[in-house]
């Protein structure tokens, strides 16, 4: 069965969706379109649609992907105008294409995501040092506490899912670029990375004034 890729934004209230809602607004939307969306056999069947790496709650995303598979070929463009003509405010499709049959799945060759990090001049009241991102990459630990399903909190070491981290401006706050691993193996959050380096510098940074928009999603090769 063919299978399809789509990149799409993620913007405004809609980056309030959950990763299971959105699926559920990807479903609804395939629907309302007329698509010839590919369903799983067995008992309880379901559209076979995934979204390569769910984007945290409250985060922006600007080219987001997900793939699906068709029970007929679809043209890609008119598998673009249909979907947004039903989406809700805030999701935009921006592209899909065919991949070929023998294509692994995205989930499986994605695994860097790229951040656009800003906190306003109001918020970020104290500069950060010129040479502190440097010193943050040059530790051999990054330590930060999560809960688990149990409930439980656990240190984790995110160190070797940071790539970079970039200072690109200081002007009336602070905009960073950082570029971190994503995916099955490690998923690191921006807004942690943000807080351990402002805690390494001796700042501090309330999380909610974090604001944090993903730029893109790319395999290991190359970002």
């Amino acid at each position: 069965m063919p299978r399809y890729v789509i990149r799409y934004s993620k913007k405004g209230t809609a980056r309030y969706i959950p990763n299971l809602d959105m699926m559920r607004v990807l479903e609804r939307a395939m629907r309302r379109a007329n698509l010839p969306v590919a369903f799983s056999r067995g008992f309880n069947p379901h559209p076979r649609i995934s979204i390569a790496a769910p984007l945290p709650v409250g985060t922006e995303g600007l080219a987001e992907m997900a793939e699906m598979e068709m029970t007929r070929s679809v043209e890609e463009a008119s598998l673009v105008e249909r979907l947004n003509a039903v989406l809700p405010q805030g999701l935009n499709i921006r592209e899909a294409y065919l991949v070929p049959d023998d294509a692994p799945a995205l989930m499986a060759v994605l695994d860097r995501a790229v951040y656009m990090v800003y906190i306003d001049g109001e918020d970020a009241r104290v500069e950060l040092p010129a040479g502190a991102p440097g010193d943050f990459m040059a530790l051999g630990r990054v330590e930060v506490k999560r809960r688990g399903k149990d409930g439980r909190a656990k240190i984790r070491d995110i160190r070797p899912g940071i790539v970079s981290i970039q200072v690109i401006s200081q002007e009336d706050g602070l905009t960073m670029r950082l570029e971190l691993k994503t995916g099955g193996s490690i998923n690191v959050r921006p807004t942690e990375v943000v807080a351990a380096l402002f805690e390494q510098a001796g700042l501090q940074v309330d999380s909610a004034d974090i604001q944090v928009t993903r730029t893109g999603l790319f395999p290991s090769e190359k970002v």
